[in-house]
């Protein structure tokens, strides 16, 4: 029997051409699955303020021993894909970040349509960490933030959904003069009108606060909040008085807009 007559044979019969699509699909995933994650992350066109160095693992299973945004040390990184959600058009990975005692955990999952999604993501940060941002400012600071939110959604532009609760502690100014503010709390909520708000209180500490935070789908971000000093002429009251005149009940109204992205 020549080639061609076995050729005809076998793909003659439905079953068997049914056999060879899964096999050869079968061996396309594995060679995808175990492509090295060195070289992916090489074809990829990452961000000029991105730096990833020390890569080990496949594109399923990989660790970063180093990532870099701008000036920050992220610490190292570590991903698993899963791969049934392939089959419903989605990529979702666990994904892990830690530095030192610095820690962001969480699953995330991409869309074709642009929607991200985070579940169960838990994050310890050091505020300290992000001081190369302001290089060049006259003030630094520190003070722990750290969260957990159950499950979020973002689309650009067309909705923020933000579930969780974040907590600030021991946040404090240290120069150009040396400055405890105290301990807060914001609760997120998703709303209907594709925006997510977060209640601001404070739970102790020299600053009283209470206020609101409101990001919209097109990431513009609004913070309203009444402020005082819980003790009255200290240098924190006097601070204070930078943002304006105090109201009938002897707090100080603070209003600013952010644009978090474009």
């Amino acid at each position: 029997m020549n080639i061609k007559a076995l050729f005809n044979l076998f793909f003659s019969d439905k079953k068997y051409i049914y056999y060879a699509f899964m096999i050869a699909g079968l061996y396309l995933f594995f060679l995808i699955t175990n492509l090295p994650a060195r070289f992916v992350l090489s074809v990829i066109n990452l961000p000029a303020d991105i730096k990833l160095s020390s890569v080990s693992g496949t594109i399923w299973s990989a660790k970063v021993k180093n990532f870099q945004y701008k000036s920050i040390e992220l610490g190292s990184v570590k991903w698993e894909l899963h791969p049934l959600n392939l089959l419903s058009g989605s990529v979702s990975a666990d994904v892990s970040i830690i530095n030192n005692k610095q820690y962001i955990n969480t699953e995330v999952s991409f869309t074709a349509s642009g929607k991200i999604e985070l579940e169960e993501t838990r994050f310890l940060i050091e505020l300290s960490s992000f001081q190369p941002l302001t290089y060049g400012m006259p003030f630094a600071y520190d003070g722990k933030v750290s969260g957990y939110f159950p499950v979020s959604y973002i689309l650009m532009n067309e909705y923020v959904a933000l579930n969780g609760k974040l907590s600030l502690n021991s946040l404090k100014l240290i120069s150009p003069q040396q400055q405890l503010f105290g301990d807060f709390v914001i609760d997120f909520r998703a709303e209907k009108e594709g925006q997510t708000s977060g209640q601001i209180k404070d739970t102790g500490g020299p600053l009283s606060m209470e206020g609101q935070l409101t990001l919209n789908k097109s990431g513009i971000l609004n913070l309203s909040a009444k402020m005082a000093a819980r003790e009255a002429g200290n240098s924190l009251d006097n601070m204070l008085a930078l943002f304006g005149r105090k109201d009938g009940s002897g707090r100080i109204q603070l209003n600013h807009k952010f644009k978090l992205w474009h």
